[in-house]
């Protein structure tokens, strides 16, 4: 399902408090009038959800951010602003890192209305606490992309009223971040149920918040808590619904959103309803007439596609040929192709989710976890080996050609295990943020010929639009 804000104003933003060019603003937007019932504080939250499909359009910019800077993806050499991220030339008046900042902050201030306000309003207890946890729990998620992406940013807490609230508030360190994302995380799970049916499908779960709790420990390299934390997901699989499917295609199908692979996934409805998925065109061939003109706009890097194994069907989720308006087949340098939705006709109108976080992630983040501790235990290889042997076409369960052994050293398992993120979970938006918080971003490109790049590019620049706003906020090294 796409979860739609139910409000037409986009005053939430200032928690219905913006300002009017009437005199007497009309009192059916006041705050006090709208928070009253359980209908109002469930479309409060549903506006939280809403933010994360404008972080460029259909989401592009978790690609833009996430994939584009880095040995993964090159992108058309048309925006000026894509390509200084991907050539490590990024500068603070960049667009894309400008836009990023903006809207995930709308989501911040969403979700602080949305826990501000919530709590007054009389209604099902049960009812309010689970909204309350979904609110806690995208609220860290967008901090989490906030920290992930510029470090220290400045921590917003409660509800913005006014146009000039926060315009003074300095950068909190990331460690500080960090601890709101965990506290944020620690008491959501314990107020979200362990799955949704019908019309609910999509909204975050407890399993989702232990998996993104494991996601938050893994990337501050705190091994023992990120492997207690997927392990929790992967014991209470059968609970919270979970598993794999039994063939890589079947991940991406549109008639398998938001079930048992899913874990978190932005929502898209397609056909239609001015909520589709624009990915589809992105990634399609520039020209080519899959929903109405492929942009090709993101295109994947001869390393990745070559780095895929003999016998590796992940790597049959790429476009080499489309067939044109003449009915003529054209061949064409290769092209993600995961998110495919035949039906849609126009940009914008695909049916596709995006992955956030995936069960595969939720095993493979215990794998890496518990190799990190303990080496390559039999418990890490029982995680990791059912992604391996779906990836090579062999059934889940019992041995297989493909399955990692006990014979690999700690420091193998690592490697083979970066390995597999980069072929599993490719145009998926993980390959920077692997790259960074494993610290290989600078080696690994610079041995690729990146020469442009160096430590500075670890974090994105501050917007300069900011800064000009805010004078306490302070740039990042090297911008």
């Amino acid at each position: 399902m796409k979860i739609k804000p139910i409000l037409a104003v986009a005053a939430l933003t200032f928690g219905l408090g913006a300002c009017s060019l009437e005199e007497t603003p009309p009192s059916s937007l006041a705050p006090v009038n709208f928070y009253t019932n359980a209908n109002d504080a469930t479309a409060a939250v549903n506006a939280v959800y809403d933010i994360a499909n404008q972080v460029g359009d259909q989401s592009r910019n978790f690609i833009i951010m996430g994939d584009l800077p880095s040995d993964d993806m090159d992108p058309l050499l048309n925006n000026a602003d894509r390509v200084q991220l991907w050539s490590f030339q990024t500068i603070p008046t960049n667009s894309v890192v400008t836009q990023s900042w903006q809207v995930i902050y709308q989501g911040v201030n969403r979700a602080n209305t949305a826990i501000d306000r919530i709590p007054g309003i009389t209604m099902d207890e049960t009812l309010k606490k689970r909204l309350i946890g979904e609110a806690k729990f995208l609220r860290a998620y967008y901090y989490f992309y906030l920290v992930r992406w510029y470090g220290g940013v400045p921590l917003m807490l409660t509800e913005t009223q006014s146009l000039s609230a926060g315009k003074d508030v300095a950068r909190a360190s990331a460690d500080e971040v960090y601890t709101q994302i965990i506290k944020d995380l620690t008491e959501a799970e314990t107020s979200l149920p362990d799955k949704f049916t019908g019309a609910d499908l999509g909204r975050v779960t407890a399993g989702a918040a232990k998996s993104m709790l494991a996601r938050v420990y893994l990337t501050k390299k705190d091994f023992a808590n990120a492997r207690a934390k997927s392990k929790e997901v992967i014991d209470n699989a059968a609970k919270y619904g979970y598993g794999l499917f039994d063939k890589y295609i079947d991940v991406f199908a549109i008639s398998n959103k938001n079930v048992k692979e899913s874990v978190f996934e932005i929502q898209f409805v397609g056909g239609g309803s001015g909520q589709g998925s624009g990915m589809v065109t992105y990634f399609a061939p520039e020209n080519s007439p899959i929903t109405g003109r492929g942009f090709g706009s993101f295109i994947p890097t001869m390393d990745l596609y070559n780095s895929f194994k003999t016998g590796d069907k992940r790597k049959e989720l790429f476009l080499n040929s489309y067939v044109d308006g003449a009915g003529k087949t054209v061949n064409t340098f290769q092209h993600f192709n995961k998110y495919v939705d035949p039906s849609a006709r126009a940009f914008g109108d695909a049916n596709n989710n995006f992955p956030i976080i995936r069960y595969a992630d939720v095993l493979m983040m215990f794998a890496e976890a518990d190799n990190e501790i303990s080496g390559p235990t039999a418990a890490a290889l029982d995680a990791i080996n059912p992604v391996r042997r779906r990836a090579y076409g062999f059934p889940l369960t019992g041995a297989s050609s493909a399955d990692f052994t006990a014979a690999l050293t700690k420091e193998a398992f690592r490697q083979a295990i970066w390995d597999e993120r980069r072929w599993e979970f490719n145009a998926e938006g993980h390959r920077w943020f692997d790259l960074v918080r494993t610290d290989r971003l600078v080696p690994l490109l610079k041995a690729k010929g990146k020469t442009s790049i160096t430590e500075t590019h670890k974090l994105y620049p501050i917007p300069q639009r900011e800064r000009d706003l805010n004078p306490n906020l302070t740039q990042n090294p090297g911008y």
